[in-house]
């Protein structure tokens, strides 16, 4: 997060009806021209190579998983199963496709595999789209999927999450309504909240925009968002740190009630190259903010310097981490994943921007 905003295009309810067309569980299912039925597992089912109990195993599929039937033999089901033939026990398979287990979302850019190949189809699922999750087997989910074989695909079941909510953090002071952001267009886009900047250092607002956080608070809580904020830190004492905190609990004084969490916000180059001395000054930081009353705090820096310039075992617990990483993936635990910073834009809505993805309801609501 820099001093200056850039602008995003995204265009999530078309990526989102593209992929997820509906029908009545919600998804819509391609059509395939053949003799294939597809029904669904009530149970862990042994795949056997033919249609007794002499059988070799070939597979298993877990229970509600989609079964591929193409005909019919005894006991058995002649099923279709990694572009082989194979059969199932007739009493372990029910008519029917198989009903949701859950909806979760897409917690990165989520690749999805063909489900009777295995390779990788060329479509991808976007940050938090809503996924039909059917069945799990090992590390591997089947999900909905309107491209897939039979309107189902894989996944690595670290891909999906069971709540996401997308949000936008602004990153320097600017007015909101007529003159800057819409934070009820921002709203009706399906983004769930706003994280504000408040401060940096001990630095005053410049002239002119002293009331525009106060103002962006408002406007973004009374649009029905959740309402977070942050402090850019710049202390290089443990002095430093304690006024910086001083200098953001009073910008936040006045709406107080309408914030949920407080970021400190830990990226310039300038701080201590020493990371548990800079560990230090955050901690003194957090410590002296919490004192003041501000009991939901949180830290956001970026993936390298987070792996590099702090040392994250003596950190102070309890707090959220929002980290930025502008890439396809994650590739760690958080709390708050800023993914993008550039070419970020909202339809009709004015201002500048990042973009968020959350896994915490304390900060989505």
């Amino acid at each position: 997060m820099v001093k200056f905003g850039f602008k995003c295009v995204i265009s999530f309810v078309m990526a989102f009806a593209f992929v997820f067309p509906t029908f009545s569980n919600g998804l819509f299912i391609k059509a395939h021209a053949s003799s294939i039925t597809v029904k669904h597992a009530t149970r862990s089912v042994n795949l056997v190579s033919k249609a007794s109990s002499a059988g070799k195993k070939v597979g298993t599929l877990p229970g509600n998983a989609p079964v591929f039937v193409t005909g019919s033999s005894g006991s058995y089901y002649r099923v279709q199963f990694q572009n082989k033939t194979a059969y199932a026990y007739k009493k372990y398979v029910a008519n029917g496709r198989p009903k949701a287990w859950y909806t979760g979302y897409a917690a990165d850019t989520v690749y999805l595999h063909d489900i009777r190949t295995g390779k990788t189809l060329k479509n991808t699922l976007y940050l938090a789209t809503p996924v039909t999750v059917y069945a799990k087997q090992g590390h591997w989910l089947t999900i909905g999927y309107a491209d897939g074989y039979y309107g189902y695909a894989q996944t690595y079941d670290t891909h999906i999450v069971r709540y996401a909510k997308r949000g936008i953090d602004l990153s320097y002071l600017q007015p909101s309504g007529t003159n800057g952001i819409d934070f009820k267009k921002v709203k009706a886009a399906g983004f769930s909240y706003a994280i504000i900047k408040a401060s940096e250092g001990t630095d005053l607002p410049k002239t002119g925009t002293e009331d525009y956080f106060v103002q962006d608070v408002k406007a973004a809580a009374k649009a029905g968002l959740k309402v977070h904020v942050y402090h850019m830190f710049d202390a290089t004492s443990i002095t430093a740190a304690k006024q910086e905190a001083d200098h953001f609990a009073q910008r936040l004084s006045p709406v107080k009630q309408q914030i949920g969490y407080v970021f400190v916000d830990v990226e310039y180059e300038n701080l201590s190259k020493n990371k548990d001395t800079l560990t230090r000054y955050v901690d003194a930081f957090i410590t002296e903010l919490k004192s003041k009353g501000f009991q939901h705090t949180g830290i956001y820096t970026y993936y390298d310097f987070y792996k590099n310039r702090l040392n994250a075992s003596k950190l102070p617990k309890g707090n959220l981490l929002w980290i930025a990483r502008y890439n396809a993936t994650l590739g760690m635990q958080a709390d708050v994943w800023q993914h993008r910073k550039t070419n970020c834009k909202i339809n009709g809505v004015k201002g500048n921007f990042d973009f968020d993805l959350t896994y915490n309801k304390a900060i989505g609501g």
